[in-house]
């Protein structure tokens, strides 16, 4: 499926049933365009496949697919500017391009405001409340705009694949991945499977130009006094009440939190 072509026949659709001053019409001027909305982002997220878990891949909330997607890749919702020159003389412009993205503010602006017109509406004495088919109007108009001109973009779907950052789970084995932030020297990153708590600490050599990651992980020991067997814990399994079986002694260790006074 091209998410791309999906949307355009979507927003086909709904142009040609706009402007009208039938509430019927325009919901289902309103459906198509929300159906565009989510096209345009699972497209925006097929490009960052390769770093995206099973979880990531199952989230069908636009909303929730791009905050995930801001996480892993910052530029997610920005576009590339593309500009090509001459190879014998620099300023002879060829090409000089950008792409129009849908950014994470844009679709929380109009996802929401447009799903509201799929509902029966009433005030508060459950009594209904017909359209403003006037309001309705000017607001699909403006997104038909905006989604048009990313749609038509002259170029579309340009990831840094080669810049993105992958490994596998130390505890799940499922991928993870990110858009390196070259700005820092160190930031945190953790696994995506919704049942996994494993979590890394990201490393950029600005000398070698290379990223590293290792587990953070916090050192403890059994508490059982005859066995006090060290033993390695994520950190983000470090919550009052969670629990941990010694591999030496086979005790069930219980993490809990304590005030000690001088």
């Amino acid at each position: 499926m091209n998410y791309r072509d999906v949307a355009r026949g979507c927003l086909i659709r709904a142009s040609a049933m706009l402007p009208s001053n039938s509430e019927e019409t325009l919901r289902y001027a309103a459906l198509e365009l929300r159906q565009c909305l989510e096209c345009l982002i699972y497209e925006r997220a097929w490009c960052y496949k390769s770093v995206l878990s099973n979880d990531d891949l199952k989230e069908w909330q636009p909303s929730r697919l791009i905050k995930r997607l801001l996480e892993i890749a910052p530029y997610a919702d920005k576009g590339v500017r593309l500009t090509m020159a001459s190879k014998e003389e620099e300023n002879d412009i060829l090409m000089d391009e950008t792409e129009r993205v849908l950014s994470r503010k844009e679709l929380g602006k109009h996802y929401h405001k447009i799903g509201s017109y799929l509902h029966a509406s009433f005030n508060n004495d459950l009594e209904p409340i017909a359209l403003n088919t006037t309001s309705v109007n000017k607001s699909l108009e403006r997104l038909s705009t905006l989604l048009d001109e990313v749609i038509n973009s002259p170029i579309a779907k340009l990831v840094p694949k080669a810049g993105l950052f992958t490994f596998d789970c130390k505890k799940c084995g499922e991928r993870v991945g990110c858009e390196p932030d070259y700005t820092v020297s160190e930031f945190n990153l953790h696994c995506s499977n919704s049942k996994c708590s494993a979590s890394y600490k990201i490393t950029f050599d600005a000398v070698n130009h290379q990223l590293s990651y290792r587990p953070d992980k916090v050192s403890a020991t059994c508490a059982n006094k005859d066995c006090l067997n060290p033993v390695s814990i994520w950190q983000r399994d470090i919550k009052h009440g969670n629990s941990f079986t010694c591999g030496k002694c086979g005790l069930l260790n219980i993490i809990g939190y304590s005030i000690s006074i001088a």
